[in-house]
């Protein structure tokens, strides 16, 4: 069974592992373990992640997660930004579970609490070496507004947007 929620407190050492997980390359991967060992500290590089309630809720925004029986499977957030629009950040979905549908439901939750927030564009970004990710925000109506490469990048950053 497959529940939608806001974050707790206590997801935080799932929600690190889950960040963790690759998402580059063939996704869907049903043998990595559902139920993940929790991360003990924040990802680096994640600050938002170490304090979600600052990094999501205070800031205005949301941070929602999905069960699928009983294990954290899934997590995103949306927050303000200088723009007036919903930036979409952290979405992941566990790899055994890709493909069933979480990370449709995951969106449309997000983009339903946008618009009731009072966002009427979401904004994000993913990048060419996640072609099923771009797959994914394409098949949802997300249009892509623009690239961004660096010399450092072996990838390129792809801008999406989309009107609620």
């Amino acid at each position: 069974m497959m529940t939608l929620r806001r974050f707790r407190d206590g997801d935080a050492p799932t929600l690190w592992a889950l960040n963790a997980l690759p998402n580059t390359g063939a996704t869907a991967d049903p043998t990595v373990p559902l139920p993940l060992p929790p991360g003990d500290r924040p990802p680096a590089g994640f600050p938002d992640l170490a304090d979600v309630r600052a990094g999501f809720l205070e800031a205005g925004g949301e941070f929602l997660v999905i069960e699928l029986d009983s294990h954290l499977v899934g997590m995103g957030g949306i927050r303000p930004d200088e723009h007036g629009r919903a930036n979409v950040l952290r979405v992941r979905v566990h790899p055994a579970t890709r493909r069933r549908g979480i990370g449709r439901a995951l969106m449309g939750a997000l983009e339903q609490r946008a618009w009731d927030l009072g966002l009427r564009t979401m904004f994000l970004d993913t990048a060419t070496n996640q072609p099923e990710a771009m797959a994914f925000y394409e098949a949802l109506h997300y249009e892509e507004i623009g690239r961004e490469t660096r010399p450092e990048w072996t990838w390129t950053l792809v801008y999406y947007a989309k009107s609620l």
